[in-house]
């Protein structure tokens, strides 16, 4: 980064005292962390900015996430991560307790089931719930399907299209299978997580964060940009990822090359 790059960059982040990260492509790729995050963090921690982990991954709650954060050498406790599971409870659709047909690992059912009534019946649901499943099958889809074409509501954990692995790989999103159903029945998703403002609302107020001084730190420009611009809160895009569903795509307002590059512009 040159100088006046480097000057620019932190006049985009006067202000900022609250970092909120993305998991998946930007802490994380898989079981590796990214290069440098651990001392971001702990060097953000030190120089008293609020730190906090808000991710769209559908497969575990806070405390699974801070666990595998503090094994990969970031400390952390479940308060301090959000997942879509942790609120899924607080969305509008789930508020009345609709009978609803889940796609999803076990985890995940049992998660929805303490919310509200979980049917296999697709005569019956009112919502389909839906979550990354590596074991999904036309079957499934197909029930979700009739749920949708009856009239019922779509609640997708996250719509990411893809998710970024070791190696510089991805595997089908929750996003993808969103829309093969919106397809198949025209009936829109809406997102529990990120983009949805109500995600990053809850995220906030979870944390503790203004919105005047938080930054989302993420790679996925469709869920942590576009959430973030939808907020209203400041974007840092790490990684140079610009695959984009959105036409026009996001923009966030600073790119970087990786997440260790924020030290550069908010400590040094």
């Amino acid at each position: 980064m040159s100088p006046e790059q480097l000057t620019a960059a932190r006049t985009l982040l006067t202000g900022v005292r609250s970092l909120m990260f993305d998991l998946d492509g930007c802490i994380w790729f898989g079981a590796q962390l990214a290069p440098g995050a651990a001392e971001l963090v702990a060097t953000l921690r030190a120089e008293g900015f609020g730190v906090a982990f808000l991710t769209n991954t559908s497969t575990h709650d806070s405390a699974y996430l801070a666990d595998k954060l503090t094994r990969l050498g970031i400390p952390a406790g479940h308060e301090d991560v959000l997942s879509p599971i942790d609120v899924i409870g607080q969305h509008p659709l789930l508020l009345a307790r609709p009978a609803t047909f889940v796609i999803g690992s076990a985890y995940v059912k049992s998660a929805v089931s303490k919310v509200t009534a979980v049917t296999e019946d697709p005569e019956v649901a009112k919502v389909v719930v839906l979550a990354r499943d590596t074991e999904l099958d036309y079957n499934r889809l197909s029930d979700a399907m009739h749920v949708l074409n009856r009239g019922g509501s779509l609640l997708a954990l996250n719509l990411d299209a893809r998710v970024p692995v070791e190696g510089g790989r991805f595997l089908p999103g929750n996003g993808a299978f969103a829309a093969a159903l919106t397809t198949a029945s025209g009936v829109e998703a809406q997102a529990a997580g990120k983009p949805a403002p109500f995600f990053f609302h809850a995220a906030m107020e979870r944390f503790g964060f203004d919105a005047a001084s938080t930054v989302m730190v993420g790679d996925n420009l469709d869920s942590d940009i576009a959430g973030a611009i939808q907020t209203g809160i400041r974007s840092v895009q790490v990684g140079g990822e610009h695959f984009s569903a959105a036409n026009p795509a996001p923009v966030a307002d600073l790119e970087l090359d990786g997440v260790a590059a924020i030290l550069d512009v908010l400590i040094r």
